[in-house]
C-alpha cells in the first residue's frame, strides 16, 4: 500500500511538468537627488538692544532651510510639519512668540531698557562658564571653537552674537515680569499641596506648635514646588494659581485653614502660610532696575511667573481686541 502511494505521488510530480520561474524584472538603481540643509543664517548686527529685539525680524520673509534636487524646504514647511508631528511643541513656540511681543509692547510703554554693557557682561560670563565645563570633560579633546561648531553648528563668532541676543530677551523678560509685579500689592507665600486632607490638617497642627513649614512642605507636597518648601515668586491679585485668593486674605505669618480645591477634575487639599505682605510701588524702572537686578540674580525668573505673565497679559489683550468687535446678532 505505501509502495503504491508512492509511486502514484511520483507521476502527479511528473505529469505537472517544471515549475515556473519566478519572474525577475530589473531596474537601473535610480540615485536620490543630492540633500543640501542651510546653514543657520547669520545672526542680526544689532549695534543697541532695544524691546525690538525680541520682535522677529521684518526682513527675514520664509528662508530657506534644505533643498533636496529642485524641491525647496522653507520654514513655514518646517513649522507645519513640526505640528503635524509634534502639535505641543510647535504651540510652545508660538506661546513664545506671543510673550515676546507683549515683553516688547511694555517695556516701550515703561520705557525699560536693557544696558548694552550689561548684556555683553552675562553673555561673557556664559561663555565663561560653558569654556570651564567643555576644559574639565573633554581637556586636549576638541577646541572650544569645534565644540561650539559641533554642538550649535555655528561659527564661534555667531554664537556670540546668539549669545548676547538671547541675554538680552531673557534680561527683557525678567525685567518686564518682575516689574509689572512690583507694582501691585503682592505676597510672599509657602504652601503644600495634598490629596489627604487628614495629612495637611496634622501639618497645620505642627505648624501651630513650632514645626518649619518649609521642611514639611519638602516632605509632604505632591506637586514640583516641594523642592524649593512650598515657595511661590510674590504675587498678586492676577496670578493665576489655585492659592492666590486665600494667600492674599492672609497676614504676614498667618497660617490659613486647610482647604479644597479640583483641578481638572481632581480633588486636592492646601495649606498656605504667609511669609511677607509687599506694598504695590509706582515707580519708574530706572528707579527699581537695581533692585530688579538684585533679584534676578539671587532668584531667576522661574517658569510659572512667565506663565502667569503670559496668561494675564494675553487675556487682556484678547479681551480688549473682543470690546472692538461687533456683537454678534
Amino acid at each position: 500500500m505505501r509502495r503504491a502511494l508512492l509511486v502514484a505521488m511520483a507521476a502527479a510530480a511528473a505529469c505537472s511538468g517544471p515549475k515556473p520561474r519566478p519572474v525577475v524584472v530589473r531596474s537601473r538603481p535610480v540615485s536620490p537627488p543630492p540633500v543640501v540643509v542651510q546653514a543657520p543664517q547669520e545672526p542680526r548686527q544689532l549695534s543697541d538692544y532695544g524691546p525690538e529685539v525680541l520682535l522677529p525680524d521684518a526682513n527675514q520673509g520664509d528662508a530657506e532651510v534644505a533643498r533636496i534636487g529642485d524641491t525647496v524646504l522653507r520654514q513655514s514647511h518646517a513649522f507645519a510639519r513640526l505640528l503635524s508631528a509634534e502639535p505641543k511643541l510647535a504651540l510652545s513656540a508660538v506661546d513664545l512668540l506671543v510673550s515676546d511681543v507683549l515683553v516688547a509692547e511694555h517695556a516701550r510703554e515703561f520705557d525699560i531698557r536693557v544696558p548694552n554693557e550689561r548684556v555683553r557682561q552675562l553673555a561673557d560670563e556664559e561663555e565663561k562658564r560653558l569654556r570651564e565645563q567643555v576644559q574639565q570633560e573633554l581637556a586636549g579633546q576638541v577646541t572650544f571653537e569645534d565644540y561650539v561648531w559641533r554642538i550649535f553648528g555655528m561659527r564661534l563668532d555667531d554664537w556670540r552674537k546668539t549669545a548676547e541676543l538671547r541675554t538680552a530677551q531673557r534680561l527683557y523678560q525678567g525685567y518686564v515680569v518682575r516689574y509689572l509685579v512690583l507694582r501691585e500689592d503682592r505676597v510672599i507665600v509657602r504652601y503644600i499641596v495634598n490629596k489627604d486632607e487628614q495629612v495637611l490638617k496634622e501639618a497645620a497642627e505642627k505648624v501651630r506648635a513650632g514645626a518649619d513649614f518649609a521642611t514639611l512642605a519638602l516632605r509632604l507636597s505632591e506637586d514640583a514646588m516641594r523642592r524649593d518648601g512650598g515657595l511661590l515668586p510674590a504675587f498678586g491679585v492676577s496670578f493665576p494659581h489655585p492659592v492666590t485668593d486665600v494667600a492674599l486674605a492672609l497676614k504676614k505669618g498667618e497660617l490659613s485653614q486647610v482647604f479644597e480645591r479640583t483641578i481638572g477634575g481632581d480633588r486636592r487639599y492646601y495649606l498656605v502660610y504667609c511669609l511677607e505682605r509687599l506694598p504695590g510701588r509706582d515707580v519708574r524702572f530706572a528707579e527699581a532696575q537695581p533692585e530688579i537686578d538684585h533679584e534676578l540674580e539671587k532668584r531667576p525668573l522661574t517658569p510659572i511667573e512667565t506663565n502667569a505673565y503670559t496668561l494675564r497679559w494675553r487675556g487682556a489683550v484678547e479681551a480688549k481686541t473682543d470690546d472692538k468687535l461687533p456683537s454678534p446678532r
